[in-house]
């Protein structure tokens, strides 16, 4: 902005705030305390004006939590994966040893997935072990 359009502003500022604003101005390629402020000032009315502080924090901030949500993403899938596996090896080993009809199946199936939702997956071997053996 050219100084000719800009008007002065009389501000009373703590010692320590104008310590704070001489330590951070080079830093922010300021050549004054007004320039600085003036900075701060905008960046601040943007942020009370969309009420969206995404807009306004730090790159690397933003960064290092979309590193931090891929990381767990990842760890999820591989964990999935694993888990997927083992299933298999299970289903494939019952299914050898077991010749349910269809029909027996889906009832199977009908009170594994109850089972599932009143746990809230909280299953273990030991749980249907247990449970096969009251039967």
């Amino acid at each position: 902005m050219n100084d000719k359009n800009k008007k002065g502003a009389t501000m009373w500022l703590k010692p320590e705030t104008i310590q704070r604003v001489d330590f951070w101005m080079p830093l922010n390629n300021c050549r004054s305390r007004s320039e600085f402020v003036e900075k701060a000032l905008v960046f601040y009315i943007g942020y009370l004006e969309t009420r969206d502080a995404s807009t306004y924090l730090c790159e690397v901030l933003s960064t290092l939590i979309k590193g931090i949500l891929e990381n767990n993403n990842n760890r999820m899938r591989s964990l999935l994966l694993k888990w997927c596996v083992e299933l298999n090896v299970a289903c494939h080993t019952i299914a050898a040893h077991f010749g349910a009809s269809e029909i027996e199946r889906c009832e199977l199936r009908a009170f594994a997935a109850r089972e599932v939702k009143e746990t809230n997956g909280q299953i273990s071997f030991d749980h249907a072990l247990n449970k096969q053996r009251e039967v």
